[in-house]
């Protein structure tokens, strides 16, 4: 026990955060213009340190700071430690009090026309002190807006690489190729779905509109076509859904989204959605956080209050969604 109590109090939470910051920096000038210090207080900060842990952290040189290898395990432990910290503060803050303060969240373009809004109405109603922003982006500039600390929380459909986040499932959608309906030869159901589906092969047949290669959308349907053996007939591309919907609703082409993305055209008798079999296409949407980012308690309401509409959407319009199951 002793032994715990020795290093806990070597290692200093100012100390490390000097040390972090120098790391950010690298260099002596521009960390301590950042955390408004002397220079040789950091310096004898990052000193005392290594002498503590005896250790070599840093190597100084004429072209900045640069790390050893027991310096770079340093920074990468210590930012969970400071962040478990942070945390742990205002968990303690907040475990009685009324949830206040920003909370910033980002959802792609399939989703946000559907969601943002009842968010937005419900969080000024029921959390006025919650200081909510909705911004809109594609899953790859969500997560780079993450691992930016740009926003709180981010909806997301592709997660490459999940260390450096927490993430939970919210729907799993099935995407449907999307025909105006006059436009296609088949009658539909009440729930806007064509009585007939189709074939994946098929899609080769039919001129699509779809966003660019760049895009994890239009990568999950490159990827299907591959799998099946067949291309798909791309005749436009275009990175904005709205103008995608209107192509579609001019019958100038078809294209491939989750029902989400058009229900109020499918609701309205614009659109319809024809099943796309052998095999379906499936995709999974993520509530991504940061793993050293702290969670609010208001970030938290506004991730419950998400869950909730959700599975409020899906019921009333009956969007063809699986919801995951929780507790």
């Amino acid at each position: 026990m002793a032994g715990n109590d020795e290093a806990i109090d070597v290692l200093k939470l100012k100390q490390l955060s000097y040390f972090l910051t120098l790391a950010e920096y690298g260099s002596i000038s521009a960390a301590a213009n950042a955390l408004n210090i002397a220079q040789p207080s950091l310096s004898e900060n990052v000193a005392k340190l290594e002498r503590q842990l005896d250790v070599q952290l840093a190597i100084r040189g004429s072209r900045g700071i640069q790390m050893t290898e027991a310096g770079t395990m340093l920074v990468e432990r210590g930012r969970d430690i400071l962040g478990s910290v942070d945390q742990l503060v205002q968990d303690l803050r907040l475990l009685n009090g009324e949830p206040r303060g920003p909370v910033s969240i980002a959802f792609p373009p399939s989703i946000s026309m559907l969601l943002s809004v009842p968010l937005l109405e419900t969080i000024q109603f029921e959390h006025p002190d919650i200081r909510l922003h909705i911004a809109e982006a594609m899953s790859g500039d969500i997560l780079e807006w993450l691992a930016n600390d740009r926003i709180d929380v981010g909806w997301v459909y592709e997660i490459s690489d999940s260390t450096p986040y927490s993430f939970e499932p919210l729907l799993t959608e099935e995407l449907f190729l999307v025909a105006a309906r006059d436009n296609w030869d088949d009658e539909f159901g009440e729930d806007g779905v064509a009585l007939n589906p189709i074939p994946a092969s098929k899609l080769e047949e039919l001129p699509l509109v779809l966003t660019s290669p760049t895009h994890g959308a239009r990568k999950l349907q490159d990827k299907y076509a591959r799998s099946g053996g067949f291309s798909l007939n791309v005749v436009a591309t275009i990175d904005a859904l709205p103008h995608i919907v209107e192509m579609v609703s001019r019958a100038s082409g078809y294209s491939i989204l989750p029902h989400g993305a058009v229900i109020r055209e499918v609701e309205s008798g614009v659109l319809g959605l024809v099943r796309i079999e052998e095999p379906t296409i499936r995709r999974t949407a993520y509530m991504v956080r940061k793993r050293s980012r702290p969670v609010s308690n208001a970030s938290s309401v506004v991730e419950r209050t998400i869950h909730a509409i959700i599975r409020e959407l899906v019921d009333r319009y009956g969007i063809q969604a699986t919801l995951p199951d929780r507790e």
